[in-house]
């Protein structure tokens, strides 16, 4: 694994409840890692990641869900009446097979037999470049993230996630896509169902190639613009001086 280059410590000043984790994916198992010693659905990776004093790898045969089947696991095949859309019904999830085939359908998926291993880490225990960072957040810790990515780019805030294998938007779609995306715990059949986080957590999942310039725009911008210290009057009459001011300007080129 690519040591740790990024500097990731402007994490550590949002004091959140929750450690981000910092996860890796790999074809060759890593050197000098633990194996995880206990089988866990994806979903619930994350919780323990959080709770780690140490970076630890897991594979196909710790994951108890259908997340070795959103990383292309080799070991993760998918049965036949998963496929056809079946065990969606059985489960009382979806009305009818096809609802559940083309939910399916539109999954974010890793190729099949490219990920055989994938580390985890707590960010104060993360010593390689991460693939992605994920982020359990408050609402306000979330809007300063998502703000920060938005700084530079003026990027929209994307949220897609699903009522079932809602971890492959989590953990596959901002890796393939390299869009950072966020989504509310309490919205996922499986991950409900498992009690494997409080609802009304924001995570964020932030991919590689954002990460370096979402550290610097943190590192830049006012966490906390004057807008929101102000108050809803004085915000508007401070908004307000400004338009005119701007107005004056444009009048007096």
């Amino acid at each position: 694994m690519r040591p740790l280059q990024t500097d990731l410590s402007v994490f550590t000043k949002f004091n959140f409840e929750k450690s981000p984790v910092g996860v890796k994916y790999l074809y060759h198992k890593p050197d000098g890692v633990r194996a995880l010693d206990k089988n866990l659905a994806l979903c619930e990776m994350l919780a323990e990641a959080q709770k780690s004093d140490a970076p630890f790898y897991f594979t196909a045969g710790n994951e108890i869900c259908f997340g070795k089947q959103a990383l292309g696991m080799t070991a993760g095949e998918s049965p036949p009446f998963a496929i056809s859309g079946e065990l969606g019904t059985r489960l009382g999830i979806f009305q009818d097979a096809r609802a559940n085939q083309n939910l399916s359908r539109q999954h974010s998926l890793m190729e099949k037999g490219t990920v055989n291993y994938v580390v985890m880490a707590p960010l104060d225990k993360i010593t390689f470049e991460p693939d992605l960072l994920v982020i359990t957040a408050t609402a306000r810790q979330a809007e300063i993230v998502l703000r920060a990515m938005a700084y530079s780019t003026g990027d929209t805030y994307e949220s897609r996630t699903s009522t079932v294998l809602s971890c492959s938007w989590l953990f596959v779609y901002p890796y393939l896509t390299g869009k950072l995306n966020y989504q509310l715990t309490g919205l996922g059949f499986g991950a409900i169902a498992r009690e494997a986080f409080e609802p009304g957590w924001v995570l964020l999942s932030i991919p590689y190639n954002r990460l370096p310039m979402l550290v610097r725009n943190l590192e830049e911008m006012p966490w906390v613009p004057k807008a929101y210290t102000l108050g809803r009057k004085k915000f508007m009459a401070w908004e307000a001086d400004v338009l005119k001011e701007m107005n004056r300007e444009m009048q007096n080129p």
